[in-house]
């Protein structure tokens, strides 16, 4: 079992060991908890207790749903809300990093501050919680040829736990099964597709069967040979994929458009919430949401593609994850993880670069962004084995640098790109990255390893030792090391650790040591999950250690000046240390730059360091206009947050739900000590700059 529940003095733990997440409650004062069985559990859970207090408080606000014991929901909490109810059994459903459920057998009063939730009774409490614990239920065996890659692909629904619009929520699409190419089909029993009653039809060659596959997983279509691409469903219904914008285009604006109206219909169901989409949609559409709830997929797709998605398209919150997948059979292997995601898919599109032009238009974004830097920063010292102080040497690396393309922009938080080639401002797809997170073997604590390899870089290794270090919430393990040879090095590497932030001077063909270089291609193994590595030109060693045995990682595509690296990494720790993944903080961390432009993530890009305190992660950004001052919350994806999920503002009176990711609101105040009063949060954004918002009272 992955879930523990325990009690520590006043504090309530309730921990996910598979997913390293913990939820951390108060008590009033020290008690006892009784494992029990999880009958009283309306909702299915995976660990149970009684808890000896009358109250449990959780440290932030989260949208709170009262049920009764029938599981119907009596009551909906807001921020700043209160509510006291009879005697009677009750289930209150936390939305957490491990989804937590508190049941009460007596009378309840709970009570939100906008900060804290607190829940108390004068009977018993019972705290139960149910693991995000996601992998793949097995392995589907299949050759390169079209027609049973299709058979393949359209088996990976079988993981939708609900063919209701309900599969709209992340964490009922369940997590596809993998892929393997082999010498035959092979699809274990049970692996089916979910037969929603409509199938997709189109033409047998890969370059349509990878597009549509995240649309079949998610409407559980069985995909079949068809001279065009289109939807059939029953009753007649038909919806032509080859629309005026293309296939492709048109296949992820289906997927969009559907996935938004179920979000809308949802909300006639089990979670009767407000969710400010739905007012956005109702003014552009008109649809009778309660009747289409229960109506069948075909019905419901006819109705809902019936509108032009170009009206609505504004109402589409930012997707999560969109692929570059070349039409080539062992790209197959990677569908099961970009369908995680509920990724859009289209061939690859981009043009070949080359290191010059990236530190060019790294140097140009962070310019049109409002800032500029000196000459004589740009002509520092970079992170290179060769320290010349000359600008044309920060353009020619000692060892060759890999084939770059820009791919052109999709939109989404994350590209990935699986084709030669290694892209700028992407993600370098890899499924060793991938099947390496579901072999991951948590630890007790988290272990963050820091390497400084170079004294004139020392400024970023100590705040990432007084960051990383300062973590008092979860269990933590902080190791820094300094001007390790060659031997040291291969050692801190192989050691099982959660993540490695590098800092030194990388080549193509190793880490630079004291006594030479290091290449990670030569290592045994490889015990480091995560990585950072903040030298020059560290692709090709960052794709080394992917490849014996770690996860996801930023590297750099160039080599970086020294002070603009520093700048990014000290951005990277506040990032990482917040619980950022590793892709969202250097989107976030890359803004901070001018030589931003020139770092990529390889493998996994949501792989964490350090749990964040609620689902997503999020930053408030503050602006001054002119005697005011504007607030925007927004959140980025995570492992626990993807496309379907909901957030809340934590700012001013809007206590409706939002589609998240993306940028939940704005808020105005008239001074700037009214809005750090409000704000929930310890890292934010002020005029671009990224701060910590206690620095700013």
């Amino acid at each position: 079992m992955s879930i523990d529940i325990a009690t520590r003095g006043t504090s309530l733990h309730v921990t996910d060991s598979v997913e390293q997440r913990q939820c951390v409650l108060r008590m009033p004062e020290p008690a006892a908890a009784e494992p029990i069985d999880g009958e009283r559990f309306y909702f299915p859970v995976d660990a149970t207790a009684r808890i000896d207090t009358e109250s449990i408080t959780l440290g932030s606000y989260v949208a709170t749903f009262i049920r009764n014991g029938d599981g119907d929901v009596v009551a909906q909490m807001d921020r700043a809300d209160g509510v006291d109810l009879d005697p009677g059994e009750y289930l209150i459903e936390l939305e957490q990093p491990v989804k937590l459920y508190v049941r009460i057998e007596g009378s309840l009063h709970v009570e939100t501050s906008g900060m804290t939730t607190t829940i108390g009774t004068d009977g018993d409490l019972f705290v139960a919680g149910r693991s995000r614990h996601n992998h793949p239920a097995g392995t589907i065996t299949t050759t390169g040829e079209p027609r049973e890659m299709m058979r393949a692909v359209s088996a990976m629904s079988s993981s939708l736990k609900t063919t209701s619009v309900e599969r709209s929520y992340p964490t009922l699409r369940g997590h596809p099964p993998e892929i393997e190419l082999g010498d035959e089909l092979e699809i274990p029993d049970g692996m089916t597709a979910a037969d929603a009653g409509v199938r997709i039809e189109a033409p047998p060659r890969l370059r349509f069967v990878y597009p549509v596959a995240p649309l079949a997983f998610y409407l559980g279509a069985e995909i079949v040979p068809g001279p065009v691409p289109r939807l059939v469903g029953e009753d007649g219904f038909s919806y032509r994929l080859d629309g005026a914008n293309g296939f492709e285009q048109t296949v992820g604006e289906t997927l969009k458009q559907t996935v938004l109206f179920d979000c809308v219909a949802r909300t006639e169901g089990f979670y009767e919430i407000d969710l400010a989409e739905r007012e956005d949609v109702d003014a552009l559409v008109d649809l009778d949401w309660a009747d289409l709830y229960g109506r069948s997929l075909s019905e419901q797709l006819d109705a809902y593609l019936s509108i032009p998605y170009e009206r609505i398209a504004d109402c589409v919150p930012k997707w999560k994850t969109a692929g570059y997948v070349a039409p080539d059979p062992e790209n197959a292997e990677l569908l099961p993880y970009l369908l995680d995601d509920l990724a859009t898919i289209r061939t690859p599109a981009g043009e070949a670069t080359t290191a010059e032009q990236v530190q060019t238009d790294s140097l140009f974004d962070f310019a049109r962004a409002g800032s500029a830097p000196s000459a004589d920063t740009l002509a520092g010292p970079t992170r290179s084995t060769a320290r010349s102080t000359e600008m044309e040497r920060a353009q020619k690396p000692e060892g060759p640098l890999p084939d770059l393309v820009d791919p052109e922009p999709t939109g989404a938080f994350e590209t990935v790109w699986a084709d030669d080639g290694v892209p700028v401002g992407a993600t370098k797809a890899s499924v060793d990255g991938y099947r390496n997170g579901l072999e991951h073997t948590p630890s007790e604590e988290i272990g963050v390893t820091v390497v400084v390899n170079d004294e004139g870089m020392d400024e970023e290794g100590t705040v990432a030792e007084e960051v990383y270090g300062d973590d008092t919430e979860f269990p933590f393990d902080l190791r820094v090391y300094r001007n390790l040879t060659t031997d040291r090095l291969k050692a801190v590497l192989e050691t099982d650790r959660e993540f490695l932030h590098y800092v030194g001077h990388i080549e193509h063909d190793g880490f630079e040591c004291t006594d030479g270089r290091l290449d990670a291609r030569e290592l045994d193994s490889v015990g480091v999950d995560a990585f950072f590595l903040n030298g020059c030109a560290s692709y090709d060693q960052g794709i080394a250690l992917l490849e014996n045995g770690a996860v996801g990682g930023v590297v750099t595509l160039t080599e970086v000046v020294n002070s603009g690296a520093t700048r990014v990494g000290e951005a990277m720790v506040k990032l990482l240390n917040h619980g950022f993944p590793i892709h969202s903080a250097i989107n976030v961390a890359s803004e901070q730059s001018f030589v931003g432009g020139q770092y990529s993530v390889v493998g996994d890009g949501d792989v964490d360091v350090v749990q964040g305190e609620s689902i997503g992660a999020s930053i408030t950004d503050i602006e001054q206009d002119g005697d005011e001052y504007v607030a925007r919350v927004r959140v980025y994806p995570d492992s626990d947050l993807s496309t379907g999920g909901m957030a809340s503002m934590a700012l001013g009176d809007d206590n409706r739900h939002h589609l998240a990711p993306g940028i939940l609101g704005e808020v105005r105040y008239k001074d700037l000590e009214s809005l750090l009063d409000d704000s929930e949060e310890d890292l934010g954004r002020y005029e671009g700059e990224l701060t910590w918002l206690s620095d700013l009272a």
